[in-house]
């Protein structure tokens, strides 16, 4: 942990941010345990506990929340007393007003499985997770304030001093809501308890957890990582991942299930495809169909190699509108994932042996 601080301290000092622990921190150990593991192997056992058996590949499909990554842009952990707590909504409104979480549960209107994504995660890495969320969709609390002509942005304050914002256009969609329950109890404190904005397929910097102000403004806001030079579009685009098997790995001549997660942002994945080629060939792999449109996808391919040797297993993943994902540029050579996320495809290198 003491190396995750001080790498985001450096960062921040030069205005290139890691949001948070977004880097070595797993997105299966809200505790840290991941990035606190002895080996690599250790750290592959924690990842791969899975609840999932798709066809040979066990993964879990659910991060539970006590596994979920941790992303914050300080050491702060609000506490929140939620019989006191209030969400405001300010700003170009006719009738400015304040609810309580009783009002907010109240009016609960939505629950959907999300996968959310640290900006700062690495092709490699692990600072993404999947949930089902529950809530109340914000268009309809920002309706009810009666909303004036000309707003530009929906600006999101949190108790411990953070805020961002998304186009107004975007906050009156069916799709973002305000989350009070995570896995089907209350939001854990350490992930914005007792409310939190979701916004799917953006990264997870949008997702303001602890949230207590919503500001409608006629001027392009700009929230902390954005006046540091990330996206403030953040829109999360193809990833896809090796799961199994693991970096060195030795695995025996025979059957072999190779496996992942993929996941495309606003716009899904259709398909996921294997090379060992080095990418002159790719192959496709079979997808299990996701919990939602918002989630991520499990993928296996089943591999038969015969002849001993090491090999490179790369994948990359396809979305809906057909897009190919994206091979790393000089750009994310030379910056790693600022200014607007990760490109690149993952790759793994195994050798074969003898059974």
């Amino acid at each position: 942990m003491k190396n995750s601080f001080s790498r985001r301290e450096l960062f921040r000092k030069i205005g290139i941010g890691t949001l948070g622990l977004g880097f070595g921190v797993s997105s299966f150990d809200g505790i840290y345990q991941y990035a606190a593991a002895a080996t690599e192997q250790d750290k592959h056992e924690l990842l791969m506990k899975g609840t999932i058996n798709f066809k040979g590949f066990t993964a879990k499909e659910i991060t539970p929340n006590d596994e979920f990554y941790i992303t914050t842009y300080s050491d702060k952990v609000p506490d929140v007393n939620p019989a006191k707590f209030v969400l405001r909504v300010e700003g170009l409104v006719g009738r400015p007003y304040a609810l309580s979480m009783k009002d907010i549960e109240k009016m609960k209107d939505k629950a959907e499985f999300v996968t959310l994504e640290c900006i700062g995660n690495a092709t490699r890495g692990n600072a993404i997770g999947n949930a089902l969320w529950e809530g109340v969709t914000l268009r309809k609390i920002i309706e009810r304030a009666i909303p004036k002509k000309g707003i530009v942005k929906a600006a999101f304050y949190a108790e411990d001093g953070y805020s961002d914002s998304i186009p107004y256009s975007l906050s009156l969609s069916e799709e973002v809501f305000l989350a009070f329950r995570m896995n089907g109890k209350p939001l854990p404190k350490q992930h914005g308890f007792p409310l939190r904005a979701i916004v799917p397929g953006i990264y997870g910097m949008k997702h303001v957890k602890w949230l207590s102000k919503i500001e409608l403004v006629d001027y392009n806001f700009k929230g902390y990582w954005e006046k540091r030079g990330w996206s403030d579009d953040a829109v999360i685009p193809i990833k896809s991942q090796i799961l199994m098997p693991m970096e060195g790995k030795s695995i025996s001549a025979g059957n072999y299930v190779i496996g992942g997660i993929a996941f495309a942002g606003r716009y899904g994945i259709s398909k996921v495809q294997i090379s060992l080629t080095g990418g002159k060939t790719w192959e496709d792999a079979e997808i299990k169909a996701p919990l939602s449109k918002w989630a991520w996808t499990l993928w296996r391919y089943d591999w038969n190699p015969s002849k001993e040797g090491n090999y490179e297993i790369t994948v990359r993943g396809i979305d809906r509108a057909g897009k190919i994902q994206e091979s790393k540029s000089l750009v994310s050579r030379v910056f790693g994932t600022f200014p607007d996320g990760a490109r690149g495809y993952h790759s793994v290198n195994v050798r074969v042996v003898k059974r």
